[in-house]
């Protein structure tokens, strides 16, 4: 099969996933737990009791169910039954729902069960060959053994597992806990017309939300406040925060001033206020400084506040990045994400830099007393330097995975630390192993201290 496509198996993304799913389709019921039952086994079990009537009927909700899965580009099995356990086997293994939902009623539940095979009945490994190697293939025919004989030879589980599946024995459901909303309103007696009164009221929409924020031990990322005015629109007001935050006066001070840049008709006036904080992060307590001078929090608000007034990508912070490549190592990112994002491992040897790094290597004319040595004489932009004293080499190996440009091969630097006669001191690299890599070895200057 040339065509067919692998690639490596990632539990935890597929349990993500599947809670992720399970999340969506809170829509057709609340009590919804994520099922991952094995490859090709995963699945969801909701509780719909309650929920047909609805949706037109347990048969309409099923076929809403079918379509909604199928515009995800999901194939899915659904039946519905009076107990957990038979919904769970005749979704995966009765032949009525390979095509269509199956909805199966109280009264035609024994005989569904009855047919199933053993395999449905969600029974520990190896239990089912052992099963069907007696000629128990059928779970009918496990109904007419007595249970001390099957317990005796195959564990509890298999007479709990029918007793399940006949609602004899009650079957917990863990469902997912739905995602907590921090959020706050606020409406007025009648339309209040300009901007002011809405700044005076922010104190009083912000301060149930920080609390919120502090129980749960959070803090806000990014807070959305939703002005609804007499005509029946709905202007948002979004700010972003550089870290996890709660501090009330300081998002009042950012929402009064996106209220300034505001510039929308609302009628009469504004008639309620919705303040939401839908990206929040775990909030982690700043230490205040003993000398009383800034620390950590006064920056990341003037962070904040500059990005208010310049934009989104106006305020850039240096990041590390994974690489050893040195002019890779290091960058420019926007200020929109928590600082420990960037935090990079590697490299993990503290490793001696010049101060000015180059941003594109400058090729140069080098001599060399060997080829693998440091060289004696220079020429950079048409001046000739004579070194007097070289520290190295430090060999940095091509990153393998990154494509060579040009047609170019990906070559080993050999890097030196030099200083010259004059008392200059560069960093320069020889690019290509003697012998190995090439026979004419480049020289390129990447630093100046």
């Amino acid at each position: 099969m040339p065509a067919l496509v692998t690639a490596p198996a990632d539990d935890r993304g597929d349990i993500r996933a599947l809670t992720a799913l399970a999340r969506w389709s809170g829509r057709w019921s609340p009590v919804v737990a994520p099922d991952p039952a094995g490859p090709g086994l995963d699945g969801l079990i909701l509780d719909i009791t309650g929920c047909t009537r609805l949706f037109g009927g347990e048969t309409a909700l099923l076929d809403a169910m079918m379509e909604g899965f199928a515009e995800l580009g999901f194939s899915v099995r659904l039946a519905a039954a009076p107990t957990i356990g038979l919904a769970w086997g005749a979704a995966r293994f009765d032949p009525d729902s390979r095509n269509r939902p199956l909805c199966i009623d109280p009264d035609t539940a024994a005989d569904r069960l009855a047919a199933l095979p053993v395999e449905a009945l969600r029974l520990a490994e190896g239990v089912s060959s052992r099963l069907r190697a007696l000629g128990l293939t059928r779970a009918g025919l496990l109904l007419q053994q007595p249970r001390a004989a099957l317990a005796r030879r195959f564990g509890l589980d298999l007479p709990r597992r029918l007793d399940q599946a006949r609602g004899q024995e009650s079957e917990p459901l863990d469902p997912i806990r739905p995602a907590r909303a921090f959020r706050s309103s606020l409406r007025f007696a009648e339309p209040v017309p300009g901007l002011d009164p809405i700044k005076t009221a922010l104190p009083h929409l912000v301060g149930p939300v920080c609390d919120q924020l502090t129980n749960a031990g959070r803090g806000a990322r990014r807070l959305v406040l939703s002005l609804v005015g007499s005509n029946g629109r709905a202007v948002r007001v979004a700010i972003g925060t550089a870290a996890a935050e709660r501090d009330s006066g300081h998002i009042i001070r950012l929402l009064g001033e996106s209220l300034d840049r505001l510039e929308a008709d609302f009628g009469l006036g504004v008639e309620a206020l919705h303040l939401t904080a839908p990206s929040t992060a775990a909030f982690t307590a700043r230490q205040a400084r003993l000398d009383g001078t800034p620390g950590e929090e006064a920056t990341s608000h003037l962070v904040d506040r500059l990005r208010l007034r310049l934009g989104e990508t106006g305020v850039r912070r240096a990041a590390s990045r994974e690489s050893w490549s040195p002019e890779r190592a290091s960058g420019w990112r926007t200020a929109d994400h928590a600082q420990d994002i960037y935090v990079t491992t590697s490299p993990g040897l503290p490793l001696k830099r010049p101060l000015l790094l180059l941003d594109r290597p400058e090729p140069v004319e080098a001599l060399a007393e060997v080829p693998d040595g440091p060289p004696r004489v220079f020429v950079w932009r048409r001046v000739r330097h004579r070194i007097a004293h070289a520290e190295g080499p430090e060999r940095i190996a091509p990153e393998w995975w990154r494509p060579a440009r040009s047609g170019q091969p990906l070559l080993s630097r050999d890097y030196f630390h030099v200083e010259t006669a004059e008392g200059h001191r560069f960093w320069l690299y020889r690019a290509g192993l003697y012998g190995r890599e090439t026979d004419v070895p480049c020289w390129f200057v990447h630093g100046v201290s």
